[in-house]
C-alpha cells in the first residue's frame, strides 16, 4: 500500500487527528530540517512523523539513531516507521505525553522538536498539552519546527496556536512558502 493511501485511510478513520491526506514532501522535508545540527549529546523528538518524510532527512543528522524518538498517535504509522527505520525509536502515542516518553527511553536534552501535527485543525486544550509539554522539553538553545499549510494559515485555530507559542516562546521565524508541497506550507520554528 503506498504511503498516500495509508494517509487517506487514516484521515477518513480519524479526519481531527490526521491534518494531511498525503505525506509531506521531500521539499517540506528539507526545509524543516535546514541548517539542523546536533552535539553528539543531543536529541531530537518527531511529533507526528506519519509515514516518515521528515524522518528520512533527519536520520542523517544524528549523531547516533537511538537520539531520536518519534511519537505518533496513528498504530499504523508506527509499524511502518518501525520497518523503515528499524534503527530508530518509535512509539504510539500523544505529543501531549513528551516528557513521559522521553523519559522511558532515557533521552534528556532535546536539541530540537520537530513536528507533523495539524494545529489548525487541533482543538485549543490538545494545543494547550502540546504546548505545556514544549515548555517542560526545551531548554536553552533548544527549538520547536513545525509547518503550516498557506490555506490554513489565517484560521483562527492557526492564529491561536501561533499567539500561545509566541507569548511561551517569544517570537517565531517564518519560511517563505514551500510551494513544492501539496498543500503549499510554511515552516515555523520557535528558539527557547
Amino acid at each position: 500500500m503506498s504511503d498516500t493511501s495509508t494517509f487517506l485511510k487514516a484521515w477518513f478513520r480519524h479526519p481531527a487527528c490526521i491534518g494531511a491526506v498525503a505525506p509531506s514532501s521531500d521539499a517540506l522535508a528539507r526545509e524543516i530540517t535546514r541548517d539542523l545540527r546536533l552535539e553528539p549529546d543531543e536529541a531530537i523528538l518527531e511529533f507526528g512523523p506519519g509515514t516518515g518524510p521528515f524522518t528520512a532527512r533527519i536520520l542523517p543528522l544524528l549523531p547516533d539513531p537511538r537520539c531520536y524518538l518519534g511519537i505518533d498517535r496513528e498504530p499504523r504509522f508506527v509499524a511502518i516507521l518501525k520497518r523503515r527505520f528499524p534503527q530508530m525509536r518509535f512509539v504510539t502515542g500523544s505529543a501531549e505525553q513528551a516528557p513521559q516518553l522521553l523519559g522511558a527511553a532515557g533521552l534528556e536534552r532535546i536539541r530540537a522538536v520537530i513536528c507533523g501535527l495539524p494545529f489548525a485543525s487541533l482543538p485549543g486544550r490538545v494545543q494547550d498539552g502540546v504546548i505545556d509539554a514544549l515548555d517542560r522539553l526545551l531548554t536553552a538553545g533548544g527549538e520547536f519546527r513545525t509547518f503550516q499549510y498557506l490555506h490554513a494559515y489565517g484560521l483562527p485555530a492557526a492564529i491561536r496556536y501561533r499567539r500561545h507559542m509566541s507569548a511561551v516562546f517569544g517570537r517565531h521565524r517564518r519560511s517563505r512558502p514551500v510551494l513544492r508541497n501539496m498543500p503549499p506550507a510554511y515552516v515555523l520554528t520557535w528558539r527557547r
